[in-house]
């Protein structure tokens, strides 16, 4: 039975901190850019609705760990959406209301995260 696609931009991605303790056992499909949102981070990185593009990473997971990630990012306020990537429709969860925090011009969360532990050296 195949799993359920998910996109993940910030703290879940493969170099992040959840990774290992909520995906460990999902399936990495790949590296895509999706259009239409904008990064900002605050305290977490959080996709908004907007002109630009995020980088993300495209995994397959079981029903089981979908639903936690789920309730995780909806009890953080976030929102679930269907978006489109090269290896299918995938859901992502976004911020819904006006954009916290800083803007990543780049889109890539780990552009952040490189330059705040050279800022930290």
């Amino acid at each position: 039975m195949p799993g359920i696609k998910i996109v993940v931009y910030g703290t879940l991605r493969r170099s992040c901190e959840l990774h290992s303790y909520y995906l460990r056992n999902a399936r990495f499909l790949g590296e895509d850019w999706i259009e239409g949102f904008e990064l900002y981070v605050d305290s977490l990185p959080r996709a908004v609705k907007g002109k630009g593009r995020i980088k993300v990473e495209v995994f397959e997971v079981d029903e089981a760990t979908f639903k936690v990630i789920n309730e995780m990012e909806i009890s953080a306020n976030y929102r679930i959406i269907k978006v489109n990537t090269k290896y299918g429709e995938a859901y992502m969860w976004f911020w819904p209301w006006s954009a916290p925090g800083v803007k990543i011009e780049s889109g890539d969360y780990m552009d952040y995260v490189k330059k705040s532990m050279k800022n930290e050296s």
